[in-house]
């Protein structure tokens, strides 16, 4: 009877011990759970409130805003915040915003989102890829916060080698290529894959043919043709529209998504030789780069009409919005230049020297950073966006093409047409920590985590 009153003592105590650490590991962690954010005078600070609860009934979001001018006030939050989660997308219907603190300079909010089932599954739960909440509309800048979920899985990146005309797939955590997927005779620059990760767009660049791929089998699913070449592919930031930018005649085509068919051509407003395509955060514009007539055309959407073009430095081959909403910066090839887009005003407020061949162009999740690949001078520029100076230059390789960060930020992916390779730089220490060989000729980068 004691050696058993002795043992319960001992199990009980066990439990204790292992319920008393797990919560200090749950205090411990709950700093990974906030995030923060500075644009136009206004700093957020948001802390996911419930991340552990996955069967709530609603995520809870606890928001810190500060300012030294305006009234917070008088923002109807409900209507400036959407939510993401790598497969679908939630607005105002299934939000709610509740004043914790009333101060005009220094409120505190709560947000409330309904934690909601589609098909079968909960909006929020074990199988959450990631969380993405954005407030655009705050003194005209967006605010994007992101919160990592499944951390076990796979982070994939998928690169087309034009010369090749294939797709390779890239395990980015274990620094390897571990399939190539046949496109065609010469692989499209631009390559999307759906928010869902279900479907992949590329192209068979020369043929004018995009090619839709079924990502859980790698089958080709559909073909569609445009009426020229297709160079650039693009996604907007809600997945439902892909724009393809010919590379040689004046067009971009429009393909709807959920159809998987192309619903208009755009050609007036459109420049020479038009290259690759960004979108601002809300998704309600595109801004797309003409190489040859040295300018960019701001596109509507819906409409996906030319309301504006932008002269920029000569050679503009690619352009990024900023996650922030408020610049666009485009990567000028002939004028080894960034010209930097006032999105406010559209108009060009500055222009950047860089280096010799200035092809492609990022911006760092907190919009403090553009980095560019530089081909004839095989670098990449490190440029602070405030100052608008370079902080410093990392030797890549032979003709730096394109470059894009890994979605949580701490790697940048670089690929090297004439080497043939793709190279991982990390974002703390500025160090080239990896080196993987492709097929010919790499371009763009679209990551799928799985």
């Amino acid at each position: 009877m004691k050696n058993l009153k002795f043992t319960q003592i001992i199990t009980f105590g066990f439990i204790l011990l292992v319920v008393f650490i797990s919560s200090i590991s749950v205090s411990a962690n709950s700093d990974d759970w906030i995030r923060t954010s500075s644009a136009e005078g206004v700093s957020l600070e948001i802390k996911f409130a419930n991340f552990g609860e996955m069967n709530s009934e609603e995520l809870l979001f606890e928001v810190y805003l500060s300012t030294h001018s305006g009234n917070l006030l008088d923002n109807n939050f409900e209507e400036l915040i959407t939510v993401r989660n790598g497969q679908d997308y939630l607005n105002n219907e299934n939000i709610n915003w509740e004043w914790e603190r009333e101060s005009s300079h220094h409120p505190i909010g709560l947000i409330k989102i309904k934690n909601t089932t589609i098909d079968g599954q909960k909006f929020y739960s074990d199988k959450t890829e990631y969380l993405e909440l954005e407030i655009s509309g705050i003194r005209e800048a967006s605010h994007r916060f992101r919160w990592n979920i499944n951390q076990n899985k796979k982070l994939l990146g998928y690169i087309p080698n034009a010369a090749s005309g294939t797709v390779s797939v890239i395990d980015i955590g274990a620094e390897k290529v571990i399939n190539t997927i046949k496109v065609g005779e010469e692989a499209s620059h631009g390559i999307e894959i759906t928010p869902d990760g279900r479907f992949l767009y590329t192209g068979d660049f020369q043929n004018g043919l995009i090619k839709i791929f079924d990502l859980s089998s790698n089958k080709l699913v559909k073909t569609l043709e445009v009426k020229s070449t297709a160079h650039g592919i693009d996604m907007s930031p809600d997945g439902k529209y892909i724009l393809v930018a010919s590379g040689s005649e004046s067009e971009v085509a429009v393909i709807d998504t959920a159809k998987q068919e192309i619903i208009k051509v755009i050609e007036e407003g459109i420049g020479d030789s038009p290259s690759h395509i960004d979108f601002d955060p809300a998704g309600k514009y595109a801004i797309l780069t003409n190489l040859e007539s040295d300018d960019v055309s701001v596109i509507s959407i819906p409409n996906f009409e030319v309301t504006v073009k932008i002269p920029v430095g000569d050679g503009p081959n690619e352009g990024r919005v900023a996650p922030d909403g408020r610049y666009a910066y485009t990567a000028n090839w002939e004028s080894n230049s960034v010209s930097v887009i006032d999105l406010n005003k559209f108009v060009v407020v500055d222009e950047i020297e860089v280096g010799e061949g200035t092809h492609g162009v990022i911006v760092s999740p907190d919009s403090k950073k553009i980095w560019t690949a530089n081909r004839k001078t095989n670098n990449v520029a490190i440029i602070d966006a405030e100052t608008r100076q370079i902080e410093r230059y990392i030797a890549a390789g032979q003709y730096a093409n394109h470059l894009e960060f890994t979605p949580d930020g701490k790697k940048v992916v670089v690929t090297n047409a004439r080497d043939n390779e793709a190279i991982l730089i990390d974002t703390e220490t500025y160090e080239v920590i990896s080196r993987i060989q492709l097929g010919e000729e790499p371009h763009e980068i679209s990551f799928l985590i799985k």
